[in-house]
């Protein structure tokens, strides 16, 4: 198995792990306010396996740095089997764990925005993209393609983190 495929694997399964923990915690029933910050976990377990699959990429022998560009491919490559793994579970978490979960968040959503005075016209517009976004091709978009450019735009920072932090020292003369 390529490791682009393992932490790509690593990263979708510890995602729905994350999302699974949330519902198991009340965050996507009772406390739905809180799992509003929660939901950066899973930017956060994509990050984490992105830094240590760079970190394997950058360890393999004869390697002393990686180019930023090979850090995105790969990052990228990573990046989009994870979200392939995550958009599947989506869809069977809305459709068979918490169906419920996306008219407790719109209705909870619609609420504060009302509660700060938000116009009707930006609450509809609201309501509108959130429905499209739970339907197949709006998970499809989300979780693949979003997490596809953030695991690409993040991987060049991250090789560029490690690359400096690989430095060898140079030896005067």
């Amino acid at each position: 198995m390529s490791p682009e495929m393992k932490y790509g694997l690593l990263a979708g399964f510890g995602m729905s792990g994350w999302m699974l923990a949330e519902y198991a915690l009340g965050l996507h029933t009772q406390h739905i306010a809180i799992s509003t910050y929660t939901d950066w976990g899973t930017e956060g377990i994509l990050l984490i396996a992105l830094w240590f699959f760079l970190r394997y990429k950058l360890k393999a022998p004869g390697c002393y740095w990686l180019p930023v560009w090979k850090g995105v491919w790969h990052g990228l490559l990573a990046s989009l089997v994870a979200g392939l793994v995550f958009c599947t579970f989506l869809n069977f978490y809305l459709r068979f764990i918490n169906p419920n979960w996306p008219f407790h968040y719109l209705t909870w959503h619609v609420a504060d925005m009302r509660a700060n005075g938000r116009s009707e016209e930006s609450i509809r517009t609201f309501a509108q993209s959130f429905n499209w976004s739970i339907t197949p091709p709006g998970l499809a978009f989300y979780s693949i393609g979003v997490y596809t450019l953030f695991g690409a735009t993040m991987s060049s920072v991250l090789t560029l983190l490690l690359n400096w932090r690989r430095k060898e020292p140079v030896e005067l003369r």
